[in-house]
Order: structure tokens, then C-alpha cells, then sequence
């Protein structure tokens, strides 16, 4: 619709265009097309109308033609009355005003900044003279900068304003030069013309810097910190103390301690810093994010106590957080601190026991959801295939997914006692009731006793000793998976992807083996290499044992279907590729190298 729209609107714009050319060329030529004598504004009003009827209307073009026209229609009007206000003018006017709103065209005429033209508008509209009469004189007795300004502000010309605004403070000897360039920046900053700003004042030093400094705020205040360092580092002299707000929104250290560095004096104290370090470092090391981006977080952390504040203590502590007990060690031994070198070792042991019952955990995990999903995911294929056929969305909620497994259990069981094959004899049958009552239409009003569901009055006090059913509980408690739901599925494929190591663990793992080997921690270093090889060996068993036992259904189903003399179209999920390609990384191979030698 918009495009027949557009269509529509640029053919009737080629067509009024087209028709105002010939119309004004017959009146340059004194003659039509068909030989008729036409003098000079015999087309005033068809012409008015080509204009007024253009999307978006011309309606300042139009006002500009009414006034060329007006000094050739004076005829005997007074030397004292505007020629404006004549009745060819008036009529022209009013005629144009039938066309377009008369407001619309007031605004357009105070947008020529033609004040004797708004009156003229405004004579035969709506508008109080009260209102507009006194608007134009004050308008007409003020410089002509300052009162295209006031007319730009009125009509939200915003940009236009600010070079009027420039302008008038450039053409007048103001005594007060601060006060117009304090008034020029407020315009700046509350219509947001910082750009335009910059540009009209390229040349004015001290002003540049002002604006500057008020886009940093501004974007600061659109939490776009970044952007805002940048801008207020970018200023002659620099802002520093908007450079370290900055800094510190966007968490840039290193450009805080700049700021701090460039702009310190005398009173700044190794106290006060040590006092700034603890407190930023103590921010950073507290923010979220994966294990990853926590881990660059603990190192920022350390190397800030370490350059500033000066408290290696601290500083080995952070590494210790960050599972870099590498580095920890490094900057234990290079200031001389054999205790924090044990305090290292202490948490590195710390944290592979950690990781051994963890990796032992997600192991035991894996094998209990991937026999769970090798069921679920058997229901959802056939889920599938029964919505494509019924032409509904194949990913339904919980009662499509309750009625596939019905079907497929039902169906499996009168194949198997067909057959005398086992598929999908693990399954009972559930009631014919219970997959009425969960998604298929009945012809039934009541299934029980009807005397019970009669209307109870003081009268009818049948059912009325019944006791009263609880009311179901509202909350966590009460919202319990479906089997074989999408819910289900979703829930184990997270479980599966959760039981295998990410890269930022895998990392861990293997510095936290590396480190205990060169702590004198062998044994315990083995222990937690044999955990995570485990799991790997745990994985890679499983994944093989569903696949060929998924392979196996499938062709007993194909051979079951090609008794029955049909095809079975397999109907696959979208996420069993994700699951099928889940592994496990192998260690580095220097890492498995080693263990390779000592065992």
C-alpha cells in the first residue's frame, strides 16, 4: 500500500509540475498551445492550484508568486495602503487558503520572514489580531538576525536559528560578548546542535572548548561513555575531570589513571591514590560476565594494586581469583614473598579438588541426560511429523507434545503385538480419558456422576457433604515439566551443553595441572587430568551408544513401515545437531605428553 502510495503521489506531483510549466510558458509567450491571446496572470489561480495540490505542498512558492503579481494589480488603491492588501491579493490569497489551511499558510509566509505578507495571510483567518498583529510589529522593529531566530524557533527550524542566532551576535557591537555566547550554548545544548555548534564556531578557540565539553556531558547523559572519554580528552586544554567520570563509567582504567596522572597536584597524596586504586580495582574484579571476561577482570584488578596501589598482598590475591596462579607466583617471587608463593600452591590444590568432583559431577550428568533426551527426542520427532500433517506449527506447546507421546507409545505397542517386537513396549498406554482431557475435542458435557454438578441451593443439598477440593498451588511449585515436552528438551539439551567444558574452564584446568606439576603436586595434578579425561571418555561413549541405538530404531521403523506398505519419513529436531557434534576439547598436547611419559 505504501508503495501504490508513493506511486500515486509522484504522479500527481509530475502531473501538476507538467501542467504549471505549459501554463506559465503560454503566459512568458503571450499565447496557448490552441493560438489563444493570454496576458501575464491569466493562470494566477490554476498555477496557485498545481502548487497547493504537490505532496508536500509549495505553498511558499506560491506565496512568492502571489507577490510578484501584486504590483501589477495596484488600480486605484491608496499610496498608504500595502499593495498586499489589495483585492487581487486578498482573493489570491483566500482562493490558495480554500486549498490549504490558513495556518499552514501564515507559517510558511513568517517562514519567508515576510511579515507584511503574514498579515496579509492573516486578515481573512481565525487568528486573533491581538495575537499576531503584535508578534509582527516586534518581530519588524528587531534586527533582522534576532528576528529570524525568534521565527525559526517558533516554526522548530532549529539549525536555521542557531546561524541566525550566530549571526545577529556577529553583526551587532554587543557589550556583553560572554552573555551571547552563553545564550548560544544553552540553544546548543538543549536542541542538541553540537555538530552544527562546532562548525559555526571552528575558528573561536575558547568557545570550541566549551561546546566540547558540553558534548562530553551530553554523552554522558546517553550512557555513552566511551564516545564521552574520548570527546573530553579531545579538548584544547583537555577536560580531566569529565575524562575521569568518563573513564570511570566506561571502566577504563587505564585512561582514569591518565586523568588522575595529567591532572594531579601538590595535594594529592601516595594515601589518596593507594585509597582510589583499592576502590577501582575492587570495582572491576566485581563485575559479571563469563568466566573469560571475569578472569581479564581479576587481572586488571591486580595490576592496578600492583602500579598504584602498591599491595602486592592484594594484588596475588586477585590471580588467585582468577585461577592464574602462574602470574600469582611470578609476582610472589619478584617481591620476594615465599608466603604468598604458598598461599598459590594452597589455592591451586584448593581448586582442582573443586574441579575433580565437578568434572565427576557434569560426567555422571551427561550420561543420565543424554538416556533421557535419546527418549524425549523420539517423541518430538514424531510431534513433528504429526503437525506437519495436521499443517500446525511443528514446535507446539506441552499438549501436542503429550499427545505424540500417547500416539507414539499406542502405536508402538500395537506394532509390537502385531510384530512380536519390543519397540516401544517400555511405554504404557495411557487411558483414552486422559488424552481427551489433554488437547482433543469431546462431544461430552460432563464425564462423572451428573447429579454432583447440579445447582446447590439451600434446597438441593445433593453433593453439598462432598469434601471440598484443595486449590492448586500457585508458583515454582506448581509449574512442573511435562514429559516429552518441548520444555523437556530444551532443559536437557542445556544440561548436555552445560556438561561439556567451555574454552575459558578447558584453560583453567590445564594451567591448574601445569602449575601443580611444577609445585611439587604431581599426584594431585594426575587426579585432575584423569578426571577431565573421564568425562571426555564418559562423553564420547554415550554420544556413540545413542547414536547407534537412534540408527537401529530407525531401521527397524523403516522396516516396520515397508511391511505396512508405507513410507517412514524421518522428522529430525532442530537441535539434534548441536547435540549430536557435543564433545569434549583435548588437553594441550604438551600436557598430554607429559602424563603419557609418567604413567
Amino acid at each position: 500500500r505504501r508503495d501504490g502510495r508513493r506511486d500515486e503521489t509522484s504522479k500527481v506531483n509530475l502531473v501538476c509540475t507538467k501542467m504549471r510549466e505549459v501554463m506559465i510558458h503560454a503566459e512568458n509567450k503571450g499565447i496557448t498551445s490552441s493560438g489563444k491571446i493570454v496576458k501575464e496572470g491569466h493562470f494566477l489561480l490554476p498555477i496557485l492550484s498545481s502548487y497547493a495540490k504537490q505532496n508536500p505542498p509549495m505553498l511558499e512558492e506560491a506565496l512568492a508568486l502571489i507577490k510578484s503579481n501584486a504590483p501589477k494589480n495596484l488600480g486605484n488603491q491608496s499610496k498608504r495602503k500595502s499593495v498586499l492588501l489589495s483585492e487581487s491579493v486578498q482573493s489570491s490569497i483566500q482562493y490558495l487558503a480554500f486549498l490549504a489551511d490558513y495556518e499552514l499558510i501564515f507559517n510558511t509566509a513568517i517562514g519567508m520572514y515576510d511579515f507584511d505578507l503574514a498579515k496579509a495571510v492573516a486578515r481573512h483567518s481565525q487568528m486573533d489580531p491581538k495575537v499576531y498583529l503584535p508578534m509582527l510589529k516586534r518581530w519588524r522593529e528587531m534586527p533582522d538576525s534576532m528576528a529570524r531566530y525568534e521565527v525559526d524557533v517558533k516554526l522548530k527550524r532549529y539549525e536555521s536559528a542557531l546561524r541566525h542566532l550566530v549571526a545577529a551576535g556577529r553583526d551587532e557591537d554587543q557589550t556583553s560578548n560572554a552573555e551571547h555566547i552563553s545564550k548560544c550554548l544553552k540553544f546548543i545544548e538543549s536542541q542538541g546542535l553540537h555538530k552544527l555548534g562546532l562548525e559555526l564556531f571552528a575558528n573561536e578557540s575558547e568557545f570550541l572548548q566549551s561546546i566540547m565539553v558540553s558534548l562530553g556531558e551530553r554523552l554522558l547523559t546517553e550512557n555513552r561513555a566511551e564516545e564521552a572519554l574520548t570527546v573530553f580528552l579531545a579538548t584544547s586544554p583537555k577536560c580531566i575531570d569529565g575524562g575521569k567520570r568518563a573513564a570511570s563509567a566506561c571502566g577504563d582504567w587505564r585512561a582514569y589513571f591518565a586523568c588522575c596522572a595529567e591532572g594531579s597536584d601538590s595535594a594529592d597524596g601516595d594515601d589518596s591514590m593507594t585509597s582510589i586504586s583499592v576502590k577501582i580495582a575492587e570495582n572491576i574484579s566485581s563485575r559479571g560476565g563469563n568466566m573469560n571476561e571475569q578472569r581479564d577482570c581479576y587481572a586488571s584488578a591486580a595490576r592496578i594494586l600492583l602500579d598504584y596501589g602498591k599491595d602486592v598482598g592484594y594484588a596475588v590475591d586477585m590471580f588467585i581469583s582468577g585461577h592464574m596462579y602462574n602470574e600469582g607466583r611470578r609476582i610472589s617471587y619478584l617481591h620476594k614473598r615465599t608466603d604468598l608463593v604458598k598461599k598459590c600452591v594452597d589455592a591451586a590444590v584448593s581448586y582442582a579438588n573443586t574441579c575433580i568432583e565437578d568434572l565427576a559431577e557434569r560426567a555422571s550428568s551427561f550420561e543420565v541426560a543424554s538416556k533421557r533426551y535419546y527418549e524425549v527426542i523420539k517423541i518430538r520427532r514424531q510431534a513433528i511429523k504429526e503437525a506437519e500433517e495436521a499443517g500446525i506449527d511443528p514446535h507446539l506447546d506441552d499438549s501436542a507434545s503429550l499427545f505424540s507421546m500417547q500416539s507414539t507409545a499406542s502405536n508402538s505397542s500395537l506394532r509390537s503385538t502385531a510384530s512380536g517386537s519390543s519397540v516401544g513396549s517400555t511405554r504404557s498406554v495411557a487411558s483414552v480419558s486422559t488424552v481427551i482431557s489433554v488437547g482433543a475435542t469431546s462431544t461430552f458435557s460432563f464425564t462423572g456422576d451428573v447429579d454432583t454438578m447440579k445447582h446447590k441451593s439451600k434446597f438441593n443439598k445433593i453433593g453439598r457433604d462432598k469434601p471440598k477440593k484443595k486449590k492448586k498451588k500457585k508458583g515454582p511449585a506448581a509449574r512442573r515439566m511435562k514429559p516429552g515436552s518441548e520444555e523437556e528438551l530444551k532443559s536437557l539439551v542445556d544440561t548436555l551443553k552445560f556438561s561439556i567444558p567451555n574454552d575459558p574452564y578447558l584453560v583453567a584446568i590445564s594451567e591448574t595441572v601445569t602449575f601443580l606439576m611444577q609445585s611439587g603436586k604431581s599426584p594431585l595434578a594426575k587426579l585432575l587430568f584423569q578426571a577431565y579425561e573421564d568425562l571426555s571418555s564418559a562423553v564420547t561413549k554415550e554420544q556413540k551408544s545413542r547414536s547407534e541405538k537412534d540408527k537401529q530404531d530407525i531401521e527397524e521403523r523403516g522396516r516396520f513401515a515397508h511391511i505396512e506398505g508405507r513410507i517412514d519419513e524421518f522428522a529430525e529436531h532442530d537441535c539434534e545437531k548441536d547435540v549430536n557434534e557435543l564433545e569434549c576439547k583435548f588437553l594441550p598436547e604438551s600436557i598430554r605428553n607429559i602424563f603419557s611419559f609418567l604413567s
